[in-house]
């Protein structure tokens, strides 16, 4: 029966990372498709560009709430294995990331994964919070987010080595972080270039680009 469980917890990770939250508020809040908006994501960074900072809270906590549930679930479903407690982080990232309910086309994971980490290890996600502390110096969400992630990632793999967490536990960090920092190709790109988009003022959209933005 557990390895029913673990396929089944998988797979409910995933449909509930694939959950449209910024869709959702956007279109409750707006009546718009926020795709069509700013960086065309679907994430917390590119609500905030468009409606302001109370929507963007809001999908913020839902994408948070995400990752956490997908654990919890998960540890519901299999008790004390460790390795779907991880998979199932994976799992809630990739299905924010390129959810099935709205195109394939979600935001980043940053916050779904973060949610996911709280979940697993307060300590690393704590850690991991530093990344607010990069955005709010640099102005650049996509510099806070990928540091972010790195360290939460470091943190996480030494917490393992340490004993303080289950080494299985590292899975959840390396394939986390490695779909975070695919989806954030183009910030990557642009940050090289000299071209990416600092933090504005809230609640000013602008018609999406041809490529992805962060957010």
């Amino acid at each position: 029966m557990e390895p029913v469980l673990f396929a089944g917890s998988l797979i409910v990770a995933y449909l509930l990372g694939s959950l449209p939250t910024g869709l959702v508020v956007v279109k409750a809040v707006r009546g718009v498709d926020i795709r069509r908006y700013g960086s065309g994501s679907t994430g917390s960074t590119n609500v905030y560009r468009t409606l302001g900072r109370v929507p963007a809270a809001t999908v913020v906590s839902l994408d948070v709430a995400k990752g956490a549930v997908a654990v919890g679930i998960a540890w519901l479903a299999t008790g004390g294995n460790e390795y779907a407690h991880a998979t199932a982080g994976v799992a809630v990232i990739v299905g924010h990331s390129w959810p099935v309910f709205s195109g394939f086309r979600g935001g980043r994971g940053v916050m779904t994964g973060w949610g996911a980490m709280i979940a697993l290890s307060p300590i690393a996600a704590g850690i991991t919070a530093i990344g607010w502390v990069v955005v709010t110096v640099t102005r650049y969400v996509s510099v806070g987010s990928l540091f972010g992630t790195t360290i939460g990632t470091i943190a996480l793999a030494v917490l393992a080595t340490l004993g303080l967490a289950p080494l299985e536990y590292i899975i959840f960090s390396a394939l986390g972080a490695g779909v975070i920092f695919i989806r954030h190709f183009d910030n990557i790109s642009r940050l090289v270039s000299g071209t990416e988009d600092p933090v504005t003022e809230p609640g000013k959209p602008t018609r999406a680009r041809t490529r992805h933005g962060q957010g």
